[in-house]
């Protein structure tokens, strides 16, 4: 099952922005949204004391050969015999909390992404000190980061040294990323109770809005608005509520006002294609997810969102090219691999069916959720159809459905009358 995405926002301090993947029912809505930029000055590149330092004297290159593509220099090369690459580093794969507002990623030539504090990465590759994030196509710097599973321990450690306002805001952002929400709820209450900020307040409305509380959601939006009016990570939060209880003109106002405050706001472009969709003013959707990849060409949910309302409109091809592209912008993201592998099973246009490729994307969607994915599971369950195989599409489907939540289950339940029938899921 493929999926349209929104975006919620984190702000720390400053503003920072989680995005997260609302219910495949309402088409895909994206996942985190960034918050507001600072005016404090850029923050500086590591000093060269690192193995990894950038060399400015050097081509802009690395101690370590930091490359565009995210390889080093001492990397394998292609062919190369395995057995005399060095052992893979253990950081690879796992997933880091950025600690630090606006970290710079960059590549030797240029920075390419300034992240927020609390925002949530893979790592695919390591230089050093140095992280390769490929969503962002970057090199971050690990002083920067948290490891994502020690986060919280690390942070209540510090809290116990330093219990400020700051800390407990970010050991709230921790718990918000481990979906603790009620501890979350109370760390930034705590944080709040020293000093009000309206990025505090954001965050603890985030909290609420993931518990689907949306009348505290919105009281903390409220809060930070009224404290901050340019607040626009807010506005674009403040309007997730606002479709989750179906109030589309007022979410629409809200991420006009966030646009209108910051221009280059690629999550509230892609949250208002969404309620385009919604609207069903497909081609004003595309436009706004279009204008959120010319600002973000890494932003894996905008490419979704657009393929979905390309699907829409019969252009089976370009939503191909997008899912496409999404896949190789971030590999290590199963989301793109399970939409691409819903599109080889169920497009209906028959000559760009593929049931081989569909089963290989789904299998690796299953594997990277540990088949505890109802979404994967059910497009594993349509890839096994469109092969003929229809007694492992209806074993898949049936463990979809007991893992789905009420909502998702409808339509896994008519999914599932198609394959009892022997009928692949086209549509």
């Amino acid at each position: 099952m493929s999926a349209i995405r929104t975006v919620p926002m984190f702000a720390c301090r400053c503003a920072f922005v989680f995005l997260i993947f609302v219910s495949p029912v309402l088409l895909q809505s994206s996942s985190i949204a960034w918050g507001q930029q600072t005016d404090e000055p850029e923050p500086e590149a590591p000093s060269s004391e690192g193995p990894a330092a950038l060399d400015e004297t050097n081509g802009g290159q690395a101690n370590g050969a930091l490359t565009e593509s995210g390889q080093t220099d001492d990397a394998p090369a292609q062919g190369q015999d395995t057995e005399s690459a060095t052992t893979p580093d253990p950081r690879i794969g796992r997933r880091v909390i950025v600690t630090v507002d606006r970290a710079p990623l960059r590549t030797p030539r240029q920075i390419v992404w300034k992240a927020y504090r609390g925002e949530v990465f893979t790592v695919s590759l390591v230089n050093g000190e140095w992280l390769w994030i490929s969503s962002k196509g970057g090199w971050l710097w690990e002083k920067e980061t948290v490891d994502f599973e020690d986060a919280i321990t690390l942070l209540t450690t510090t809290i116990d040294s330093k219990p400020t306002a700051e800390n407990y805001d970010m050991r709230g952002i921790a718990y918000t990323a481990h979906e603790k929400f009620d501890e979350a709820i109370q760390d930034f209450s705590a944080s709040l109770k020293q000093k009000r900020v309206a990025g505090v307040h954001n965050n603890r409305g985030r909290a609420y809005y993931l518990k689907q509380d949306y009348k505290a959601a919105v009281k903390d939006f409220d809060a930070a608005l009224k404290m901050n009016p340019k607040h626009f990570v807010s506005l674009l939060n403040r309007a997730l509520c606002r479709m989750a209880t179906n109030k589309l003109d007022a979410a629409l106002r809200d991420l006009n006002k966030a646009t209108a405050l910051n221009p280059e706001f690629p999550e509230a472009l892609n949250n208002r294609g969404v309620i385009y969709i919604r609207k069903n003013d497909v081609r004003r959707a595309i436009a706004d997810f279009s204008l959120a990849l010319k600002i973000d060409d890494g932003y894996v949910e905008a490419y979704g969102n657009r393929a979905a309302a390309q699907r829409q409109l019969g252009l089976f091809a370009d939503a191909k090219a997008d899912l496409e592209t999404a896949q190789t912008k971030d590999p290590l993201n199963y989301k793109p691999v399970n939409d691409l592998a819903w599109f080889y099973a169920t497009v209906p246009e028959a000559a760009l069916r593929d049931a081989d490729k569909a089963v290989v994307l789904a299998t690796k969607a299953c594997e990277m959720t540990k088949y505890e994915d109802p979404n994967t599971l059910d497009t594993l369950a349509a890839a096994y159809a469109l092969k003929g195989d229809f007694k492992q599409a209806q074993q898949w489907i049936l463990t979809a459905i007991e893992l789905a939540d009420a909502e998702q289950r409808k339509e896994l339940a008519a999914h599932k009358e198609l394959l009892e029938a022997e009928k692949p899921i086209i549509k």
